[in-house]
């Protein structure tokens, strides 16, 4: 099948946002799990808000010129962070979502984009199967799970004073800044949030399926996410951890954190190891 790919447009995102829970919640059903979209609601929410990200490279599918799935790649800093990609259930194994991929994989490397990361459901045999042919590498999995929220008083929500320490903290631990992701999320309803130990923030972390988080130690981490998650529910109220992590996994546990499911982080090009406690998005 040879499908059309154009760049979203806004007026696309009602449709592609029903594509996208739908996508969602027919491969997660099919397979046990729960979808990761609440209603198409917030699909579409989530959909029109990369649409109109001026660092996300937006495009979609169109079969006889109705959309019938898309693709996104967000690089607002160093990494280009893929998805989510998604395809009208009716319409896959066609070639759409190869398609959607070399689409965004060409805008990576048209804009100089070394290093370009996603994160794959592993109980999803076909799309690691597509992702694995077009060179991506399985660095690690991580669980997403349901944190287990309390009170933490040095967590608070971040602001424009902190992001210096949020850039040293990002840098140091993954190798690479993703300041201007924190900023970019920070009037959002993915709201960053700082651990503030002695006057020094010493752990960040944006609570949901987009978000992630780094500490000077695993402690801190942990209870910077316990903390930030008070008051959430839904795809707000989630966070991964790397299954390498297995101290900091146990923290999780011990704290009452359930396990909704396992993702793989893969990568294509340039990967440096975390060099401290972290935790992914669904994205990187």
């Amino acid at each position: 099948m040879t499908s059309e790919i154009r760049p979203a447009q806004l007026d696309d995102a009602e449709k592609l946002g029903d594509i996208c829970y739908r996508a969602f919640d027919d491969v997660s059903r099919r397979h046990g799990f729960e979808s990761d979209f609440d209603s198409p609601a917030m699909a579409q929410m989530i959909l029109s808000g990369l649409i109109r990200d001026e660092h996300c490279h937006s495009v979609t599918a169109l079969e006889n010129g109705e959309p019938v799935g898309s693709n996104f790649i967000e690089t607002p800093d160093d990494v280009g962070a893929i998805g989510p990609i998604t395809i009208d259930p009716a319409l896959q194994g066609h070639g759409i979502g190869r398609a959607l991929m070399e689409d965004v994989l060409q805008h990576a490397r048209e804009n100089g984009i070394e290093r370009v990361r996603l994160m794959q459901d592993s109980f999803n045999m076909q799309s690691l199967s597509l992702y694995a042919s077009l060179g991506f590498d399985t660095k690690v999995g991580a669980a997403l799970l349901v944190p287990a929220p309390i009170g933490v008083p040095e967590v608070r929500p971040a602001t424009a004073d902190d992001m210096e320490a949020i850039e040293r903290l990002s840098g140091e631990i993954y190798g690479v800044s993703r300041r201007r992701e924190v900023e970019s999320m920070a009037g959002g309803p993915f709201k960053p949030f700082v651990y503030e130990k002695s006057g020094r923030v010493v752990a960040y972390f944006i609570p949901g399926l987009i978000g992630h988080g780094v500490g000077e130690t695993e402690e801190v981490l942990v209870a910077t996410v316990l903390g930030a998650t008070k008051g959430l529910d839904g795809m707000f109220a989630r966070a991964f951890c790397p299954l390498t992590e297995g101290a900091m996994f146990r923290r999780f546990l011990a704290a009452g954190c359930k396990v909704q499911k396992v993702m793989n982080l893969m990568t294509l090009g340039p990967y440096e190891e975390p060099q401290g406690p972290w935790m992914p998005s669904i994205l990187y």
